[in-house]
């Protein structure tokens, strides 16, 4: 199954090449992540839980890194097993400079079997997009200028997202400015998107809409309740 798609991140490609060769940052953007450790030269072992289905179940693997031309260019090849199943996937990651931003691109295949399933190709395509964007959302969280805490410091920290534009697999991230606004922090703390940054924007707008219907209608209350003025001739 093939696999491609493109991110633009707000930094130039030297510095998100040093992130994505980064294993402390790798650690902490690498969704369901629980060991990350070199096991020789461009050479890493890992161990993987993953929530979504149909790939739910934890994984243990190794993954190599190849044909590093930095900071451009790089190729990976990961295999891994579990009670699930077992996958082999192999990418090819370019960084191209866009003014101040950097366009990543990747392009490979996915081989993943699972014991007496066939599993549909558009699921399995769909789901590990959703992997690749939260791994991405992330990344682009470490090159904000400033980060916030949420209020709940014992979760992961998850950067608030604007997705500028989704067309035919190419996404645009930018990250938010200023801090969390009062609805991103009751959206949070109510776990209305299960932490997952886009579907917490999602709840956001729907609550803005809410309240903005919600005031319409208040409005509406109060003039029918206002005392009318009778004019006589």
């Amino acid at each position: 199954m093939d696999i491609n798609g493109t991110y633009t991140l707000q930094a130039s490609p030297e510095v998100v090449w040093t992130l994505l060769m980064d294993i402390q940052t790798l650690q902490r953007t690498i969704q369901g992540i629980e060991r990350l450790e070199r096991s020789g030269e461009d050479t890493y072992a890992f161990t993987l839980h993953i929530k979504q289905a149909p790939f739910s179940g934890s994984y243990s693997g190794n993954a190599v890194a190849t044909k590093l031309e930095y900071p451009y260019s790089y190729h990976m090849r990961a295999e891994g097993e579990g009670i699930p199943g077992t996958f082999h996937a192999e990418w090819n990651i370019t960084l191209t400079a866009q003014g101040e931003n950097t366009v990543v691109a990747y392009q490979g295949s996915l081989h993943f079997s699972r014991a007496n399933a066939q599993l549909p190709s558009t699921l399995v395509k769909g789901t590990i997009k959703v992997l690749i964007q939260q791994f991405f959302t992330a990344v682009a969280d470490h090159l904000r200028p400033a980060s916030y805490p949420y209020q709940n410091a014992s979760e992961v920290n998850v950067t608030q997202l604007e997705v500028s534009h989704i067309h035919n697999e190419h996404i645009a991230i930018s990250t938010f400015p200023d801090k969390p606004s009062f609805l991103h922090t009751i959206v949070r703390q109510l776990g209305l998107g299960d932490n997952d940054p886009l579907l917490e924007q999602q709840w956001v707008n729907r609550l803005r809409r809410i309240g903005l219907v919600s005031m319409l209608l208040f409005l509406v209350w109060v003039g029918t309740r206002l005392p009318r003025r009778f004019t006589t001739r």
